[in-house]
């Protein structure tokens, strides 16, 4: 149908993409999710960090979680989890903003661990 791709969804293990067309009389929506070959996606859960970031909101508290995955393949320790970090900040603003008024400068980080170190 000769549409472009987007991508949706992508997390260690898959990417998922999507094509959206219309044709006479209705809009047609196609997803695809590729899994990744095994050595890849183990090299990207080694980069995938868990964030959990808080802000105020009225007379409370709202919590975010997100999977991150850094991009930068040699970064490791304090490096990558500053980038896990910032990230995660700029998605959660991103998604949530118009819901709960979350932005990076007011999003405090409580948790950044490696994915495979993290037990919930």
């Amino acid at each position: 149908m000769d549409v472009p791709l987007t991508v949706v969804d992508e997390d260690w293990q898959s990417v998922t993409y999507e094509a959206v067309t219309l044709v006479p009389g209705e809009r047609v929506c196609c997803r695809f999710r590729d899994m990744l070959p095994r050595e890849t996606a183990l090299r990207r859960l080694a980069r995938t960090y868990v964030v959990g970031m808080s802000h105020q909101v009225g007379d409370g508290e709202c919590y975010h979680a997100r999977q991150i995955i850094t991009p930068c393949l040699r970064s490791h320790g304090s490096i990558a989890r500053e980038q896990a970090a910032v990230l995660a900040a700029a998605l959660v603003e991103t998604e949530r903003r118009a819901v709960c008024g979350a932005t990076a400068a007011t999003l405090r980080t409580h948790l950044v661990e490696r994915a495979v170190d993290w037990r919930p």
